[in-house]
């Protein structure tokens, strides 16, 4: 289908991992595959477990209304709330450490 599979895949059934969402282990582990430590990492999550996970492992977690309404992931501690992500968008932009991602949320 022409889909370049990403660098790193974790999964729920993962034998690294000790415990699964809401624990914040998937992104840790994930973060840390990926060279980077989850503060540095947005989480892009439409579940309640997922978006706690999110916030727990420290990441920027925008929370996406397309399995839950907002009512039901509201409360779940994200940093932002969309409702698909054709309000995110996302440009590569130069910083002090090399180049970055620039995330904008339109409401």
């Amino acid at each position: 289908m022409g889909i370049t599979p990403p660098k790193v895949t974790i999964t729920a059934d993962d034998p690294r991992l000790r415990a699964g969402k809401p624990a914040p282990d998937p992104f840790l582990l994930a973060a840390g595959c990926l060279g980077y430590s989850a503060s540095r990492c947005v989480v892009f999550e439409d579940s309640p477990n997922g978006i706690r996970a999110g916030v727990a492992a420290g990441a920027i977690v925008v929370a996406v209304c397309t399995s839950h309404s907002r009512e039901q992931i509201g409360e779940c501690g994200a940093h932002f709330v969309v409702e698909n992500l054709e309000d995110v968008r996302c440009e590569e932009i130069e910083t002090d450490e090399g180049m970055g991602l620039m995330f904008t949320i339109e409401h």
